[in-house]
């Protein structure tokens, strides 16, 4: 198995023997030096590919004439192709991955025509095995997406997916912090990068992306005040994942004596210049930032597994029992819940909800031991 470049007069073309055919592919890039260099690199990586079998012609040249058009493989470089401009390039990574990884595998050589409901159940069980119904789910999803595309192309209305149900598992419950963990966490000796950073994550209820893109720039302490307006995800800056998600939230005063602290810090450092992908996931606008939280082994702001390295080390050293660190986000909602002081709407808009569905199904829950004695509160109002 080999391959290999030709130059013929003004165009070039490679080509590759699998070991039982020869296919020859012409490019469609100039007789240049530069892009013979980039045509010899192609060629490198396709030898690459044979000798450890995982070349797939279809990667490299979805539109050849040796293509087999009838293909869930082939129709999978179509839907990638489609919505690669329509998600974010950290959403498109996961399904991306999910697509290469388990339907290409299974499906890739099948003509979309003989998938069959009952052949995509027992693919489903077989699933069942490693993976959890979440991502079975999401798997699944591709291969119908990668389908429709071809019943659309070819008018077909008949759907093997329309009568597959997978049973999803009950929502985790919130996990947060009581009161008194709090307590121990805000009194144990942090790392000092992150030391004004912990009262911040439990009592902002900002996400972890929105923390770590978070720039004096949005900080108002004056009217204690911050602007949510992008996040870092996947090592992409980018505008909040909904209009709803950009957002002004009130601070509580632990959060702005903490940031008053950071200022002096970090206050003054120089801004860097960024580029910030746009709601329409094409857009980039670049801006001149001054991080919050910085690094100072790196000199920028922290990155996600950074971040939560020195966090599991901080609550190791507080004997506090472990959990995430998004959990700081379910404490700020539960904790506001179970004081009774504020009402479901505010918490949901200071998260960035439309509403408090999201509240009561995934961010807060009730901290029985933190909760005031409501019982009494009833019993006092009904006898009077």
């Amino acid at each position: 198995m080999s391959a290999g470049l030709e130059i013929r007069g003004k165009s070039m073309r490679i080509w590759i023997n699998d070991g039982t055919t020869v296919i020859k592919e012409t490019l469609g890039w100039k007789n240049t030096p530069e892009n013979i260099e980039r045509a010899e690199k192609l060629v490198n990586l396709i030898q690459l590919e044979l000798e450890i079998g995982t070349f797939d012609l279809i990667r490299h040249f979805p539109h050849s004439k040796h293509v087999e058009r009838n293909t869930i493989a082939y129709y999978a470089q179509e839907w990638k192709q489609t919505t690669e401009k329509e998600v974010s390039p950290s959403t498109f990574y996961s399904y991306g991955y999910q697509v290469d990884l388990h339907v290409i595998p299974r499906w890739g050589k099948e003509n979309p025509k003989n998938i069959e409901t009952v052949d995509v159940k027992k693919w489903i069980r077989k699933l069942k095995e490693t993976l959890q119904p979440k991502t079975i789910r999401e798997i699944v999803t591709r291969l119908a997406q990668i389908h429709a595309i071809w019943r659309n192309e070819h008018k077909i209305a008949y759907n093997p997916f329309k009568d597959i149900s997978i049973q999803q598992e009950d929502t985790p419950e919130p996990d947060p912090f009581t009161k008194a963990e709090i307590s121990t966490l805000l009194n144990t000796t942090a790392f000092p990068d992150i030391e004004n950073l912990i009262p911040c994550l439990l009592w902002t209820g900002l996400s972890i992306s929105e923390q770590l893109a978070l720039a004096w720039d949005d900080v108002d302490l004056d009217q204690g005040t911050i602007l949510i307006q992008r996040g870092w995800v996947r090592n992409t800056y980018r505008v909040t994942k909904t209009r709803r998600r950009k957002r002004q939230i009130k601070l509580l005063q632990p959060v702005i004596d903490a940031l008053k602290r950071q200022y002096l810090i970090t206050g003054q450092y120089k801004p860097k210049t960024i580029d910030i992908l746009q709601r329409d996931n094409q857009t980039f606008k670049r801006e001149r930032l001054s991080f919050v939280w910085i690094n100072h082994e790196t000199m920028t702001h922290y990155k996600y597994h950074e971040l939560r390295y020195r966090w599991n080390q901080h609550l190791k050293k507080s004997k506090v029992r472990h959990r995430g660190i998004n959990q700081g986000r379910h404490t700020f909602a539960s904790q506001l819940l179970s004081s009774g002081q504020v009402p479901p709407e505010w918490i949901a808009d200071q998260l960035g909800h439309a509403d408090t569905t999201m509240i009561y199904k995934h961010y807060g829950k009730i901290i029985a031991e933190d909760a005031p004695d409501y019982i009494s509160k009833i019993n006092n109002y009904i006898r009077k």
